[in-house]
């Protein structure tokens, strides 16, 4: 096959293969990223949020 066609067919083959990896990563640890990212905000609040009236 030429270039060309190994090029247009492979994109698209590696985007599914980066989306079903990604799928497999956030199935696999869906607790834990989300008490990651609580806890992240937690220590990193917004200048505006600290003062509440």
């Amino acid at each position: 096959m030429r270039e060309t066609v190994v090029a247009y067919l492979l994109g698209p083959a590696v985007m599914v293969l980066v989306c079903v990896a990604m799928w497999a990563v956030s199935r696999r640890s869906r607790g834990t990223l989300e008490a990651r990212f609580t806890r992240w905000l937690d220590a990193h609040r917004p200048h505006g949020m600290r003062h509440k009236h």
